[in-house]
């Protein structure tokens, strides 16, 4: 992963949303002057979603239109084209922007009552083992 696309993670966790677009645009750059054209445009798909959550949906439709593109013209990235597609419907007609799933997140809360290990079943093959261990 590159070294800008992490500074921009840090500085979107930190609220510095001004400086992770720097960043991501730095992280952009350097991919395709490297030649690196599918990991460009999935930082492309970052930067678009942070810059529509931000108010500029202006600049967020062209970086979604171009991932779009290129995901059309190259059959890859099928999520950042689904991502893409529907940021850019939402823009256009004016509903509420979608909501992704932030990276590594669980997609719904564990019950805390419900132990992470199950306990064995206690039946009488069970307990009958155990007795037998104490001879």
């Amino acid at each position: 992963m590159n070294v800008e696309f992490e500074a921009a993670l840090k500085y979107i966790d930190m609220e510095s949303y001004d400086r992770a677009v720097e960043h991501l645009n730095k992280a952009i750059d350097k991919e395709m002057d490297g030649g690196s054209e599918e990991t460009a445009m999935e930082y492309r798909c970052v930067l678009g979603e942070l810059l529509a959550n931000l108010d500029r949906k202006d600049e967020a439709r062209d970086e979604f239109a171009a991932v779009v593109d290129y995901c059309d013209f190259s059959k890859s990235l099928p999520k950042q084209n689904a991502i893409a597609a529907a940021f850019i419907k939402a823009i256009d007609e004016g509903s509420p922007l979608p909501q992704v799933r932030a990276r590594g997140s669980a997609p719904a809360k564990r019950d805390p009552r419900v132990p992470l290990v199950p306990k064995p079943v206690q039946n009488k093959s069970f307990i009958s083992k155990q007795m037998n261990k104490r001879k």
